[in-house]
């Protein structure tokens, strides 16, 4: 199993979310949709993290989830509170060196969204999640039958894809979502839970 495999066995989907994308203004640019697949390759999994869309403001936007190609300022909200709850719960964490995630990224995170893409017009593109829901349905179904992994699932939307997951290989945590249940997630420890399972299953997480 590969990448190249997993593209080929959804070609046809592809083309068809390349071509609802195309006249439309989209973020990331469709160059960067699937930035992710270049930094992470499906053997050196170890936690997929899901979250809703990609950040609203384009300033903030990189070719991968969570993480933005801004490193000098402030991180988007979002982020700041995930690197907050890693601070309060795990006491090895220290904050990457860029907002882009790359520690992460070459420790086997790979980082993505329910949906690959949000459009700038729409504020509220719920027909994004239409089109992106098989797709995310089948990558999370094809990465938890290779091999074991932890999916640590951001609100409900990413939560939604669990009956996706092979959960007799990889485990799955629930997180609640960083900004519209900052309460929950705050009191959560959902990264010390994802390392836990984790050693059931045989590695370790490097936050």
């Amino acid at each position: 199993m590969s990448w190249d495999d997993f593209f080929i066995k959804n070609s046809k989907l592809v083309l068809h979310i390349y071509n609802q994308l195309r006249n439309s203004y989209c973020t990331p640019p469709l160059e960067d949709v699937f930035g992710i697949f270049k930094y992470v390759q499906l053997h050196d999994i170890k936690v997929v993290m899901i979250g809703d869309m990609p950040y609203k403001n384009t300033r903030d936007i990189s070719d991968i989830a969570f993480g933005t190609k801004i490193s000098n300022q402030k991180p988007p909200l979002l982020l700041e509170r995930i690197y907050a709850n890693l601070e309060n719960t795990v006491t090895s964490f220290q904050r990457p060196l860029n907002h882009h995630l790359d520690r992460w990224l070459n420790n086997g995170i790979f980082l993505c969204n329910f949906c690959f893409t949000r459009t700038i017009a729409d504020p509220l593109p719920y027909h994004y999640h239409l089109l992106w829901e098989s797709f995310i349905n089948n990558l999370v179904q094809y990465i938890s039958n290779d091999h074991p992994v932890v999916f640590m699932l951001f609100g409900a939307k990413a939560i939604s894809v669990r009956k996706s997951i092979n959960e007799i290989k990889s485990s799955v945590v629930e997180v609640p979502h960083p900004i519209y249940e900052y309460n929950e997630f705050k009191k959560s420890k959902c990264f010390c839970k994802a390392r836990e399972l984790a050693c059931e299953l045989g590695f370790t997480i490097k936050w």
